[in-house]
């Protein structure tokens, strides 16, 4: 899920933190809710279309930050500004326009969560449970309590705090083996629906990191990322497919990007001529990076597995990393 332009890894403005103070217990299960498709579509709807601002916090690898948003859409633009309260004085601005361009950027800042509600629900129901559960209270509003379970070892679960009225996801927490929490996400304060005004999306600061449309970094499709790359998988977890595909045209780095719905992980492949760098695995709460070099064709390539998946996932991905066989005529 997410981009670290604020320190934080993957950071999902729809994604990551719970309240240290207030743990409000569920009032219990619903007896009659919408179906999951309708809940997660709702929900991804929301994420995309409302204006709301709020206070949230995002807790990972041991660290708890507290962010300031304001997002807008206007004239089918969106418009985001998120900056740090406590820690590093950080901030980000994001504007999204070209609604036909996915860009690595945007893929990972959104909810991977939200994105759900395109997936097919056949695809979904294969690899997750989706159980609506209770209803709680989060930042004052009223919420629906949503569990997703994967069905194997390959992926991690989570636990949503959905707003009935709105859809606007307000909880997420990232769950790994033994029930583990490896990331919360949860709103303190949230206004929805009211207009924000141009002072709160513009940068308080002429030095601030913006992610913007104008720059042309857009993923290719699915189709020409396969013509495209150099690289395939002899293996994927099930149910994870190609989203996307960059190649730098500095330093020859190819990024294949894979996501199953939920989860997403990025697979990058240098030639390690210039780099000296072990094989290695690093964790931070639910960002595994796994490391590890290739001899292939008589040449070194460095071969890394970065995202929200558990590292035996990521080890086995790094390690199935082939290229492509072109019979050339």
């Amino acid at each position: 899920m997410i981009s670290n332009s604020l320190g934080i890894m993957s950071i999902p403005r729809s994604f990551v933190a719970i309240c240290l103070f207030l743990i409000v217990a569920p009032s219990g299960v619903i007896a009659e809710t919408p179906s999951p498709t309708t809940i997660l579509a709702k929900m991804a709807d929301a994420n995309r279309t409302l204006d709301y601002s709020g206070i949230f916090t995002y807790e990972h690898g041991g660290i708890l930050r507290t962010i300031k948003v304001f997002h807008s859409v206007r004239d089918g633009q969106e418009f985001e500004r998120l900056f740090l309260l406590s820690g590093p004085k950080k901030e980000v601005t994001r504007q999204s326009s070209e609604r036909r361009c996915e860009r690595l950027g945007d893929l990972m800042l959104r909810s991977s969560v939200a994105a759900a509600a395109s997936v097919p629900k056949d695809h979904l129901e294969k690899l997750y449970h989706v159980h609506p559960k209770a209803k709680d209270r989060i930042a004052g509003r009223e919420t629906l309590t949503v569990h997703v379970i994967p069905k194997d070892s390959y992926r991690y679960g989570y636990i949503l705090g959905i707003d009935q009225e709105t859809g606007l996801l307000l909880q997420s927490m990232l769950i790994g083996d033994n029930s583990r929490v490896l990331e919360r996400f949860q709103f303190a304060d949230v206004e929805i629906g009211k207009l924000i005004d141009e002072a709160s999306l513009d940068p308080s600061e002429p030095e601030v990191h913006r992610v913007s449309s104008k720059v042309s970094t857009c993923l290719n499709n699915e189709e020409s990322s396969v013509a495209q790359s150099n690289w395939q998988q002899s293996w994927l977890p099930p149910g994870f497919g190609l989203a996307g595909y960059l190649k730098s045209d500095d330093s020859g780095r190819e990024t294949l990007i894979y996501t199953d719905g939920l989860a997403i992980f990025s697979v990058f492949i240098d030639s390690s001529e210039a780099v000296d760098i072990p094989q290695m695995q690093a964790q931070r709460g639910a960002t595994v990076a796994y490391l590890t070099k290739a001899k292939i064709r008589q040449q070194d390539f460095l071969i890394s597995v970065v995202g929200e998946i558990p590292v035996e996932t990521a080890r086995a991905v790094a390690h199935a990393v082939i290229p492509v066989q072109r019979n050339y005529q």
